[in-house]
């Protein structure tokens, strides 16, 4: 255990170094960045982080177990050990930092004082580089470097003009697809990039001809190249990206002024920025003492953080354009609020990065220079990987159907086709014709294209963000780590949410196709149901959906570290739990599933259970619901179903009765029907529904005042009451035609007359009463009977 008196003095300190802290000037601002730029982990104090500590606390406390194993007070002295160690450690940190925010302050102090003989310390950095020769050298390394560098962009232009001649054939004004702008584009930039070597080496080449052999002088010249195609290459990427001089192959959504405008600003930013930064590479070669490099560094910063924030205020509103998106009509909430507060977070962040830029550049820690521009450099490889994702799966995993070479296929084999057929042929409809059919083909495949766009952008921002860690000086890789993990389980997430968006548009794109095309509004009851596929893919694909998270969220919880083996053996339990106390659920779910192994019913037929009848319009796992023909939904679970009677399947019977008088020619409406019958079947629209012809089954019954004659035919599913509809209309006018008349029901009521015979033409009153009661009682028998008959025919099938 520790000395008390060691423990008072370590706390006594600690107040010593607040103390401290809250007396020195502007060092709590150090402090703040210290504490950024200690994740750099460039020195072992700077990498005892809160997880350091907390490891150690953590193997401290697992060995005083091991030593306390003895007795309970042994354990105890133990805890206190460790926790008189862990605010020791603490102290020491706290310490460490106070060190180098005072050393920071220091530094700077030192570096203000000198400002007054930066001027002193240049010239006479450059005189000891010219030696004897002194400042002249200056002039004659310049005029060297002019020569070499004319000689590289000589050089360079005739490549240039060459390589335009070559791929002059390459450029198409009217270029519809986006893979090939973005080969135009990718082979355009390559051939500059070769260009900019080409002209490295004809300068560097010319300069080790023509040049003094002085070192200072050699070296002046390997900044100027290197730099001078720095620009040219950040030029070119900007070239490309922006496209000012291509508006037919500009990928970014913006106008020629704006292109031209971005580019310009851009341009000139990137411009002046190598030129601060070439400048103090430049002086750091030849010699320049540290502390005035150092704050040539700093101000090269400022001058980048200071141009990139006016680019950012001056084209806010065009940025913000882009990122509403130019297809959405209301662009999302997270799309709306970037936009308006984009430039604000650029310019924190600018002003951000070069003051932690500046504390690291003080302190001598790595990944001091660069974290302002980090974000563009970020956004260009960002760019390039996009691109070339972009290829990769317009070219390779799914390649476009909608090109004009295959619309020229099409078009030649519609023409072969037609020529074939002996059809006069029409090149300007067989074109319009293949254009169509290419959209069909592609419309087919832009669910998955869009799927593979998202992943790709997602992959893309992954990177991006890893990027700009690494050029913060962090890492978002490695094991053991919290953020190493945080990115592995952002990849299980990724893999897993591409997997069911995958599975969701594949099944989904199948129900389509197998669902009908259109619901004919005709049919009344009964119709032809949907393929027995299309009814099982919808649990099917559920299933799958929740297997696949399922799957995701255990492999996540096993990324963060949880044991997920008692998850399994928990969920076992509550399986058999819900096996005994959940035995209908299980009934039910079990009944459905054979009842759609035996293809019972699918969704859109019409059944009858027994307690309910409709059309099938949803099947879950444990219940369907029917859709009554009267518009009511039932839902009933699959362990209900005792009995289904299904009126969808294979075919329908219609049998039509109807009332002619007894003066009627049987044989006559016989062959009536018969003819009538065949031509329904020769009809184009009515003969397809028909399975076998209308046909005479002669006369049913005989009643008081008629004869029941009745008629039948077999159609397709769902037909019958479109054919029953065109079948009395046509009897009725063939009848009408031939003087057949059909019944209409009566009531004759006799009335007896006297006896005597006296008064035969005079009626009694009370007897005619009597006949127009008994008249009226028989009318109201026949209409309630008629009502009847037309309501059972209405729920008939």
């Amino acid at each position: 255990m520790r000395n008390p008196l060691r423990h008072l003095l370590r706390a006594q300190q600690g107040a010593v170094v607040i103390e401290r802290l809250c007396r020195l000037p502007m060092l709590s601002f150090l402090v703040l960045g210290l504490l950024v730029v200690g994740a750099a982990d460039m020195q072992q104090a700077h990498a005892q982080g809160a997880a350091s500590l907390l490891s150690k606390v953590t193997s401290g406390a697992g060995d005083g177990d091991a030593a306390g194993s003895n007795s309970v007070e042994a354990q105890s002295e133990t805890l206190a050990s460790e926790e008189a160690e862990a605010g020791g450690e603490m102290m020491e940190t706290m310490d460490e930092f106070a060190d180098e925010a005072i050393r920071a302050r220091d530094i700077l102090k030192s570096i203000v004082q000198k400002i007054p003989t930066i001027q002193d310390a240049m010239v006479e950095t450059l005189e000891d580089q010219g030696g004897d020769r002194g400042l002249s050298w200056i002039a004659a390394a310049l005029i060297d470097v002019v020569i070499a560098v004319l000689f590289g962009l000589a050089a360079s232009t005739l490549l240039a003009r060459w390589g335009r001649r070559q791929f002059a054939s390459m450029y198409k004004p009217d270029v519809y697809t986006r893979s090939d702008k973005i080969i135009y584009l990718y082979l355009r930039a390559i051939l500059m990039i070769v260009g900019v070597g080409l002209y490295f080496i004809v300068a560097t080449l010319v300069y080790l001809l023509i040049g003094t052999g002085l070192e200072a002088a050699n070296e002046t010249a390997l900044v100027v190249f290197s730099m001078s195609s720095a620009f040219m290459i950040l030029r070119i990427i900007w070239m490309n990206v922006l496209a000012p001089d291509a508006e037919s192959h500009r990928l970014v959504a913006l106008s020629n002024t704006e292109a031209k405008g971005l580019y310009r600003f851009l341009l000139i930013g990137s411009g002046v920025s190598i030129i601060a930064f070439a400048f103090c590479l430049w002086m750091e070669r030849l010699g320049l003492p540290q502390d005035i490099h150092k704050m040539a560094l700093i101000g090269a910063s400022a001058v980048s953080m200071l141009l990139l924030s006016a680019i950012a205020v001056a084209y806010r509103k065009v940025v913000a354009r882009l990122i509403r998106g130019q297809n959405e009509e209301q662009p999302t909430m997270w799309r709306r609020v970037l936009a308006s507060v984009w430039h604000l977070v650029a310019v924190i962040y600018f002003v951000i990065a070069w003051a932690i830029s500046a504390l690291r550049i003080l302190l001598d820690l790595p990944a001091a220079t660069g974290l302002v521009a980090a974000p563009i450099q970020v956004l260009l490889v960002a760019a390039v990987a996009y691109g070339l994702l972009i290829l990769l799966i317009d070219r390779i995993l799914l390649p476009r159907l909608d090109t004009a070479k295959i619309e020229a296929e099409i078009a030649e084999d519609i023409q072969r086709a037609e020529e074939s057929e002996g059809v006069e042929q029409d090149a300007d409809s067989a074109r319009a014709q293949a254009h169509a059919e290419a959209a069909d083909r592609e419309a087919e495949r832009s669910p998955f294209r869009a799927l593979l766009d998202r992943g790709a952008a997602i992959l893309v921002i992954f990177g991006a963000l890893d990027l700009l860690t690494s050029l913060w000086g962090l890492s978002m890789a490695g094991s053991g780590s919290m953020i190493g993990s945080f990115v592995e389980v952002l990849l299980v997430v990724f893999l897993g949410y591409m997997a069911y968006e995958a599975v969701k548009i594949l099944i989904d794109r199948q129900i389509a196709k197998e669902s009908p095309a259109e619901n004919d509004e005709e049919v009344e009851i009964g119709g032809t149901g949907e393929s027995r596929i299309s009814t099982l893919l919808p649990i099917f694909r559920n299933f799958l959906l929740i297997t696949i998270v399922v799957i995701a969220a255990m492999v996540v919880l096993a990324e963060l570290g949880v044991n997920i083996a008692p998850l399994f053996a928990g969920a076992g339990v509550v399986g058999l739990a819900i096996g005994f106390g959940a035995q209908t659920l299980i009934r039910d779910i079990f009944s459905g599933a054979f009842y759609l192994i035996d293809d019972a019913f699918r969704k859109g037929e019409y059944i009858d259970i027994g307690s309910a009848k409709g059309t099938v319009e949803k099947i879950s796992i444990r219940s369907m619901q029917l859709r009554h023909h009267r518009g009511a939904l039932t839902t009933i679970p699959f362990g209900e179903i005792q009995v289904v009677e299904n009126f969808s399947r294979d075919w329908a019977m219609m049998k039509l009765a109807f009332r002619v008088t007894y003066d009627t020619d049987v044989e006559k409406m016989r062959k009536i029907i018969k003819k009538y019958g065949q031509r329904l079947m020769e009809d184009e629209e009515y003969g397809p529904m028909f399975l076998q012809p209308l046909k005479s089954q002669g006369i049913l019954s005989m009643e008081d005042s008629a004869m029941v004659a009745r008629v039948k035919f077999m159609t397709k599913p769902g037909k019958q009451f479109i054919l029953r509809k065109v079948v009395y209309a046509g009897l009725q006018d063939l009848f009408r035609e031939n003087g057949i008349k059909f019944a209409h029901r009566q009531v004759t009521v006799h009335v007896a007359s006297d006896q005597d015979g006296e008064n035969d033409d005079k009626l009694n009153s009370d007897a005619l009463a009597k006949a127009a009661a008994a008249g009226a009682a028989a009318s109201g028998m026949i209409e309630a009977e008629d009502a009847q008959s037309d309501q059972n025919g209405g729920e008939q099938i």
